[in-house]
């Protein structure tokens, strides 16, 4: 398997060498610095109690660009974070200590480069596993985690390997086939355990699906399928989302991934670049060894733009229900991009 990668390299670097000759259109390089604070307060029944924490308060890093027509980067950093009060204690410790793991989130999540040529795309770096449905598209910055899948919440979907994709004449449709290695793997590739994936990512006047397959190495010649498919419908200023996977997330020892299904819907109305709102949530049928019965949530999202002409400044609030953990959560935040333009 490392022959294979090191081919995809060697592949990739005699085709940069052939974009050095090409023009030098849309060249640009750009950083931002993504700082977001929440403040969740959290009302539980079971025993009854209050609860508060940071939500997904973090800072992050993005440096993408271009240095051609045909090569382009991607490297998204994740400084610190923050699910308790303490910042910097065990769950930012982990992110540096975890770097040389493929089972934890670390520092680094997006570390890849892009090759471009006609309708040919080939990557290869740290990327995400191409699967999941829409709410994998958004940054992790721009994501509200009480209201995303069990899924996206726990797997470990930053992974090194290599992805060839090939868009249709039309460009409304996409495919992709990518080999990475395994979160279930301790190390990326003294493991052994990879991942393989089949993604097809279409663009329709009013119809987007982006549905996947892939086989996750669990152990030497041992593989969990993980099925996803994403549906969205584009209705003017309205736009209706349904994804389905075929678990309800990973075992307490991140092992494996449970038997089950997830359902994501959300409704988001957008009248405006200023705000927009959108009603969100998840049913999941559980896998019994682990939950007693399904689970559903259900919440509300408003989010305003404060700045004419820019998306840049974000607010932010969340209301939730959780039936699992029969609580009450809001979530008021700020997030904001500072770009700074390099070339």
């Amino acid at each position: 398997m490392k022959k294979y990668l090191l081919s995809i390299a060697a592949l990739l670097l005699g085709l940069l060498a052939h974009s050095q000759e090409a023009d030098e259109l849309g060249n640009y390089a750009e950083f931002s610095i993504i700082p977001r604070l929440d403040l969740n307060p959290g009302w539980y029944s079971s025993p009854k109690e209050f609860g508060f924490d940071l939500g997904n308060s973090s800072i992050y890093t993005l440096f993408e660009g271009k240095a051609s027509e045909h090569f382009s980067w991607t490297l998204a950093n994740h400084w610190l974070t923050c699910s308790a009060i303490e910042w910097f204690k065990e769950d930012n410790v982990a992110l540096y200590k975890g770097i040389g793991f493929s089972d934890t989130n670390n520092l680094f999540d997006f570390a890849k480069v892009d090759l471009t040529f006609g309708s040919w795309t080939f990557t290869l770096g740290k990327d995400c596993i191409a699967t999941g449905g829409h709410e994998y598209e958004d940054w992790d910055w721009e994501v509200h985690p009480i209201l995303a899948t069990p899924l996206w919440n726990n797997l470990t979907c930053y992974q090194w390997g290599g992805k060839v994709a090939w868009t249709t004449p039309s460009e409304l449709s996409t495919f992709s086939v990518q080999m990475t290695t395994s979160p279930f793997g301790e190390r990326p590739f003294g493991s052994g355990l990879w991942t393989y994936s089949a993604q097809w990512h279409g663009d329709y006047d009013w119809y987007s699906p982006l549905w996947s397959v892939s086989a996750l190495g669990i152990d030497k010649g041992q593989y969990n399928w993980l099925v996803s498919l994403g549906n969205q419908l584009l209705l003017g200023d309205w736009t209706v989302t349904m994804d389905w996977s075929n678990t309800c997330g990973l075992d307490w020892d991140y092992t494996r991934l449970l038997r089950g299904n997830t359902f994501h819907g959300r409704v988001d109305y957008a009248p405006s670049d200023r705000w927009d709102i959108s009603l969100r949530g998840n049913y999941v049928t559980t896998d019994k060894e682990f939950y007693e019965s399904n689970w559903w949530n259900l919440g509300t999202v408003l989010q305003f733009y404060p700045l004419r002409d820019s998306q840049d400044l974000r607010l932010h609030a969340v209301a939730e229900y959780d039936s699992l953990l029969d609580a009450l959560e809001l979530s008021v935040g700020i997030l904001y991009n500072l770009r700074l333009k390099l070339w």
